[in-house]
């Protein structure tokens, strides 16, 4: 399954990525986190892997991910490495003076057939809707 939001936030791509760029960031934007740790050592970036879990319904559901694209202002990409399959991204472009487009985009798959496909079919519009509040959230961050 695959779920994508955008939104315009009303700042450049700069202030915006240093929110995104922050992994200690992650928790007061992202919608439905709940466990965030980080398990290599040195700055954020390329190689960077951490332990995510988010509450889909009432599962935790994640994994271990690995920022797999690191383009400052530009792109933060992940795929997981344990867990449930999924890749995710956000991507930055220019909105007009002052302003950033965030793209958030996740892609997954559970295991187990057809009760994988139900699952995931079930899950896409809390997912969509998480997308879509992680993203007002970060806009709320960004513009304050």
């Amino acid at each position: 399954m695959r779920a994508e939001r955008r939104l315009v936030v009303n700042a450049d791509r700069d202030a915006v990525w240093k929110v995104l760029s922050d992994p200690d960031c992650y928790r007061s934007f992202l919608a439905h986190l709940q466990r965030w740790e980080t398990l290599t050592k040195g700055p954020p970036g390329l190689g960077s892997r951490y332990t995510v879990l988010w509450k889909i319904g009432s599962i935790p559901v994640g994994g271990v991910a690995e920022v797999v694209e690191f383009h400052p202002a530009r792109d933060l990409a992940w795929i997981s490495v344990t867990g449930v399959t999924q890749r995710g991204r956000f991507r930055l472009r220019d909105a007009g003076p002052g302003q950033t487009l965030v793209t958030f985009r996740i892609a997954y798959h559970s295991d187990g057939g057809l009760l994988g496909l139900i699952a995931d079919r079930v899950a896409a519009r809390q997912v969509g809707r998480s997308l879509a509040e992680s993203l007002n959230n970060l806009r709320r961050l960004v513009e304050s």
